[in-house]
C-alpha cells in the first residue's frame, strides 16, 4: 500500500475517533446526570468502538469495490490482448489500455488501468488519452505521467478527474518499447 492510502486512513480514523469521542463525552455526561456513572462508561467505550468499527467498514467495502474495478478491468485488458495482440511479434500491438469512468455527483473520476502483454520489451512513457462523446467527437485530452511497463505487468494508474462523464476514448503511446 502506498503512504497516501495510509495517511488517508490514518486521518479518517482519527476524524471516526474525534466523532465517537463527541458521543462518549455526551452520553457519559448524559448518565452521571442521572445518577449512573458506570452506565456512562459503557455508553463512552461503546460510541468510539462503534464509530471506529463503522468507518473501518465503510472504508473496508470501499476498497473491496475498487478491488473488484480492478480485476474487471484486468480481465478486459486480457480480453483486448487476445482479440487485437500480436501473440507471434514483440510491438505497440501488445500494449493495452483500459479506461472506467465512475460518475460523480459534481465530477467523473476516471480510472485508467494499462497493460504489456510483450515478453521480452518494456515500454517506458506516456499514454495520451482523448476522451470522445456520443458522435465521437474529441471532448478533452488526457496525458499520463510517464509509466514504465515490463513485460506481462499490469498497472492501474492515478485517477484523473474531470467536470463532463463520457464513456468512449481512444489512446496513444507516447514512448518507447526497449529490450
Amino acid at each position: 500500500m502506498d503512504n497516501d492510502y495510509l495517511s488517508g486512513v490514518f486521518w479518517f480514523n482519527i476524524g471516526a475517533f474525534a466523532f465517537g469521542l463527541i458521543l462518549a463525552i455526551s452520553s457519559f455526561v448524559h448518565y452521571k446526570k442521572l445518577g449512573r456513572r458506570r452506565t456512562g462508561v459503557y455508553w463512552a467505550i461503546g460510541c468510539i468502538a462503534t464509530c471506529l468499527l463503522a468507518m473501518n467498514g465503510i472504508m473496508k467495502v470501499a476498497d473491496i469495490m475498487d478491488e473488484h474495478t480492478k480485476n474487471q478491468a484486468f480481465e478486459t485488458l486480457e480480453e483486448r490482448y487476445e482479440n487485437r495482440g500480436d501473440q507471434d511479434n514483440e510491438s505497440y500491438d501488445n500494449l493495452e489500455v483500459v479506461v472506467i469512468t465512475e460518475k460523480g455527483r459534481w465530477s467523473s473520476s476516471y480510472k485508467i488501468y494499462v497493460a504489456n502483454f510483450n515478453k521480452q520489451y518494456t515500454y517506458n512513457g506516456k499514454i495520451e488519452i482523448t476522451v470522445k462523446n456520443r458522435q465521437n467527437k474529441k471532448v478533452f485530452k488526457h496525458v499520463t505521467e510517464t509509466v514504465t511497463l515490463k513485460p506481462g505487468e499490469k498497472k492501474k494508474l492515478k485517477n484523473t478527474n474531470y467536470d463532463t462523464t463520457h464513456y468512449s476514448y481512444s489512446w496513444r503511446w507516447l514512448g518507447k518499447l526497449k529490450k
